[in-house]
């Protein structure tokens, strides 16, 4: 809550941070993305309208608890800040996404099933980082 903490100045690195953010959500009793949501946010993203698509993701992401959702607006549209500074960091809202969907969705990587799905999963949360201010 210090906003005057500088990490750089007390050599924390980004990955360190990253890293630390990633932990924080690994440890969640239930993942940021509600499991209860996985399957309609797959359905949703087979829809070929773009607009659609959007409008129907942006239904499913109003279905979250409260405070689920005030982080997930915040980390999403942290990631879309970052992913904007792409040309220095390399970091694209596709990188982000790969990096940072199995931590906020957290998958069940047993199931051979669900498998098949992780690109689509994938997708979802990197729809969310580039289009976050059409969903916040």
């Amino acid at each position: 809550s210090d906003h005057n903490i500088s990490l750089e100045s007390m050599g924390v690195t980004v990955n360190a941070v990253a890293g630390a953010l990633k932990a924080f959500f690994a440890d969640l009793p239930d993942p940021l993305v509600p499991y209860s949501l996985h399957q309609e946010l797959l359905e949703t993203s087979k829809i070929m309208d773009k607009t659609e698509r959007l409008h129907e993701l942006k239904e499913i992401v109003k279905k979250f608890h409260p405070v689920n959702y005030d982080v997930f607006r915040y980390i999403i549209t942290h990631l879309n800040r970052v992913s904007q500074q792409y040309k220095t960091n390399f970091m694209t809202a596709d990188n982000l996404s790969i990096c940072f969907w199995p931590t906020l969705m957290r998958p069940d990587f047993e199931n051979k099933e669900f498998l098949s799905t992780t690109k689509i999963h994938q997708s979802v949360i990197e729809t969310f980082i580039q289009q976050c201010q059409f969903f916040f």
